[in-house]
C-alpha cells in the first residue's frame, strides 16, 4: 500500500514538474556583447571619446604650463630675490592645483566624465530594457537574466513573491512581541 501511495505521488510530482516546465520559459541575454555590437553605444562611445580627447588637451595644457613655469623658475632662480622666487613658486604651486582640481573634477569619482558617460548611456539603457520586455512579452519568457551580471532583466509580476516574504517577516516579528 506504501508503495502505492508513494508511486501515486511521485508520478503527480513528476507531471506536475514537467508542466512547469512546459509553461516556464526562461532566457539570458550577453548585455557585454550587446553593448559592445549596438551601433547606439558606438554613437555614445564615439561622442565620448571626442570629448575625453578634449579634457586631455585642458591637461596637457596644463602640464606644459606648469613645465614652462618651472623652465622659467630655475633659469632666474639665481638671479630672483626671495620676495620673486616665493612668487614664483607660487605661481607653479597654484598651477599645479589648478591641474589637480581639474583632474578631480574631470576624471574623479563623480567627475564630468562619469556624469558624461552615464548621460550618454542612459537613452541606451532604457532602450534595452524595453527591447528585452517586448521580446519576453512577445516571446512567452518568464524570466530573463543577464549572463554576465546574472541579475533579472525580465520576470513575470506574478512570479514575484515579495509580498509573501513581506508577510511572512511581519507575521513572524508579530509574534515575537
Amino acid at each position: 500500500m506504501k508503495r502505492i501511495i508513494l508511486i501515486t505521488v511521485l508520478s503527480l510530482m513528476t507531471t506536475g514538474t514537467l508542466l512547469l516546465a512546459q509553461t516556464l520559459r526562461i532566457g539570458y541575454i550577453d548585455t557585454d556583447r550587446i553593448m559592445m555590437e549596438s551601433q547606439d553605444t558606438r554613437e555614445a562611445q564615439s561622442i565620448f571619446m571626442a570629448e575625453r580627447e578634449s579634457w586631455e588637451r585642458e591637461l596637457q595644457r596644463l602640464e606644459e604650463e606648469i613645465q614652462r613655469l618651472e623652465s622659467e623658475y630655475d633659469a632666474r632662480r639665481l638671479t630672483l630675490t626671495e620676495s620673486g622666487r616665493a612668487q614664483a613658486e607660487e605661481r607653479i604651486q597654484a598651477k599645479v592645483r589648478e591641474r589637480r582640481q581639474y583632474i578631480e573634477s574631470i576624471f574623479g569619482e563623480n567627475g564630468l566624465a562619469m556624469q558624461r558617460n552615464a548621460e550618454l548611456l542612459e537613452p541606451i539603457m532604457d532602450k534595452l530594457r524595453d527591447s528585452i520586455e517586448k521580446v519576453a512579452i512577445e516571446e512567452n519568457y518568464s524570466i530573463i537574466f543577464d549572463a554576465i551580471g546574472g541579475g533579472i532583466l525580465y520576470a513575470k509580476p506574478n512570479l514575484d513573491i515579495t509580498d509573501l516574504i513581506i508577510r511572512d517577516l511581519n507575521q513572524a516579528t508579530d509574534t515575537e512581541e
